[in-house]
């Protein structure tokens, strides 16, 4: 929640009138199997929203990344989230760039569903258990570690497309119960405002 708030001040405090930033939305395809998450719980595209600062001179100490702040929202009641961190964007050819993302999120899904192999319950609670970890998504801690990756090409000086990949996980740090969630989805990005004496900053 910190890194929440820290990250939604950085934002905030960058975006101001002369500064530039960007804007992007999209829709992804929700709890996929990605091969680090186990995928398939829940259904529905998911849209995402968001904002991100240009590289950022004040975190040169950091490389110079961007400060972003997204949500994403489940279309049919499955798991939303809140994430924000830092992204840091790299050329690889004239028109394209990779930026991989390390943030935290906080999401509204299922935490805790009651464990089958309680000794203290009935056979058919256990079966109803059982049938509740196999088909429900239960993330194992309400805050995750948000990792990214988007692949973006330019389109125009302002506009560009990405395809990008979004991941929550606490990678085991609060327990065994760690399926993931992956995100994966296109998304177009509004570059506003001007840059800071550096010419054009993509």
């Amino acid at each position: 929640m910190r890194l929440l708030g820290a990250a939604a001040f950085l934002l905030v405090a960058a975006a101001g009138p002369a500064a530039a930033g960007e804007a992007f939305a999209g829709a992804y395809a929700h709890d996929i199997d990605d091969h680090i998450s186990y995928g398939h719980f829940e259904k529905g595209p998911q849209v995402v929203l968001g904002a991100r600062t240009t590289a950022l001179d004040e975190l040169r100490m950091l490389g110079r990344p961007r400060v972003h702040l997204l949500a994403g929202i489940n279309t049919r009641g499955g798991t939303s989230y809140l994430a924000s961190g830092l992204s840091w964007r790299f050329r690889i050819a004239d028109r394209f760039y990779v930026q991989p993302g390390i943030g935290a999120a906080i999401h509204d899904g299922r935490v805790g569903l009651p464990s089958p192999d309680d000794p203290t319950i009935t056979i058919v609670e256990r079966q109803k258990r059982l049938n509740d970890w196999m088909t429900k998504l239960d993330l194992g801690s309400r805050v995750t570690f948000e990792p990214e990756l988007s692949l973006g090409m330019l389109v125009t000086p302002r506009l560009s497309a990405e395809l990008s990949w979004i991941h929550l996980s606490h990678a085991q740090l609060a327990g065994r119960q760690n399926p993931g969630l992956g995100d994966l989805g296109l998304r177009l990005v509004y570059r506003y405002g001007l840059d800071r004496g550096r010419g054009p900053e993509r």
